[in-house]
């Protein structure tokens, strides 16, 4: 399972497997849980569409080089 955090979300992303954008809480001592991911909703996140669309596009880039 791939995942990026950004800086100030407070959050790892990651894709699920229909390549969604999901999300999970970052706690404060660095941990998550990876029964916590949910799917990313664009009219509920703070974050410019384009943004998100990055951040998806990285993970599949991700995943493509792991299925190589």
């Amino acid at each position: 399972m791939n995942m990026i955090y950004k800086e100030g979300y407070g959050c790892v992303f990651s894709l699920d497997e229909y390549d969604e954008l999901t999300f999970a809480p970052l706690y404060e001592n660095g941990s998550i849980n990876l029964n916590e991911f949910l799917p990313v909703e664009m009219e509920m996140i703070d974050m410019d569409d384009m943004e998100v669309f990055d951040i998806r596009n990285q993970l599949i880039r991700m995943n493509e080089i792991y299925v190589t």
